[in-house]
């Protein structure tokens, strides 16, 4: 008997042995890929950071942390880091609270004209950026643009929109959050078809009003959603590029250019390889930084069900 459980333990440690060996030949090839294109750039990235290469056929030049010290007294990059942040904070908000209002308004599945009004506010969601941006571009025109006739047609003086120093960025955040609101309106919509609705029931049982009932249950069990809408939009809002490109090239006088673009002005435009591969590591450690930040603060406020 003991020589046949052993027999018998012996097939079975064979045959996992056996089943482990064809699930990693099978994923192999994934994990390949994965680590040459995922970990290979970045690991690239990080050697030409320390490097000067103008992107031709001579080897990268080994120049040390000169980089990161050119980066730090760079007045171009800290104008572009102070563009970014204003545009994160002029895009978040709104967005998070407009898409809110719009979930809260639209949570009605008893009426079907909800429905029509929900995939009207998703709708620029799936439009690419930048279409959006072109589209953008000639409503901003200061002459003739659809945005100006309608002032003027108010009595109010036309604007010069993304040709102002001081309108331009506000008028870029302004066409991203109605991208972006649309689908920040379906997450938390599905936020709140989540919430069971004895608890509601219960609360109005108690004598709850409508604001009690979002105070104390509506709210609460929306932070998880809330903290995944707020991180990602955070990281999406430090990652534009495509409106600043069609719309303002990062003008007038830098008053638009964000941190991906001036990496894309260093890197593609200016030929500075290892200086825009620098910048865009030191991007990476802010968004890093960033979005820990809020997991560490925010995170122990999140309720679940």
């Amino acid at each position: 008997m003991i020589a046949q459980s052993q027999s018998v333990q012996s097939r079975g440690s064979a045959w996992h042995r056996r089943r482990a060996v064809e699930a990693w030949v099978l994923i192999a090839p994934v994990i390949v890929l994965f680590l040459i294109f995922f970990y290979g750039p970045v690991l690239f990235a990080l050697y030409l950071s320390l490097c000067s290469w103008n992107g031709g056929v001579q080897p990268p030049e080994w120049v040390g942390l000169r980089n990161y010290q050119q980066i730090a007294v760079d007045p171009i990059f800290l104008r572009s880091l102070g563009n970014t942040v204003q545009y994160s904070l002029m895009t978040v908000i709104p967005s998070l609270s407009i898409g809110l209002l719009l979930a809260l308004a639209l949570n009605i599945e008893a009426l079907k004209i909800m429905r029509f009004f929900r995939v009207v506010y998703f709708m620029p969601v799936i439009t690419a950026p930048a279409i959006m941006a072109v589209v953008w571009r000639y409503l901003f025109q200061a002459n003739n643009g659809l945005l100006n006739n309608v002032l003027m047609s108010m009595g109010l003086p036309p604007q010069l929109w993304i040709l102002d120093v001081n309108q331009a960025l506000p008028s870029i955040a302004l066409t991203a959050n109605w991208h972006r609101i649309g689908f920040v309106m379906v997450i938390f919509l599905a936020g709140l078809q989540s919430i069971p609705d004895v608890y509601y029931e219960a609360a109005k049982i108690d004598g709850a009003g409508s604001w009690d009932l979002f105070r104390h249950i509506t709210w609460p069990l929306l932070t998880p959603t809330t903290l995944f809408l707020l991180i990602t939009s955070v990281i999406a809002t430090f990652q534009v590029f495509d409106s600043v490109r069609v719309m303002t090239m990062g003008g007038p006088l830098n008053a638009t250019n964000v941190i991906v673009y001036y990496i894309f002005q260093n890197a593609f435009e200016l030929f500075k390889m290892g200086y825009g591969s620098a910048i865009a590591l030191i991007l990476f450690a802010i968004i890093l930084i960033l979005t820990a930040i809020q997991f560490k603060v925010l995170g122990e406020r999140v309720h679940y069900q």
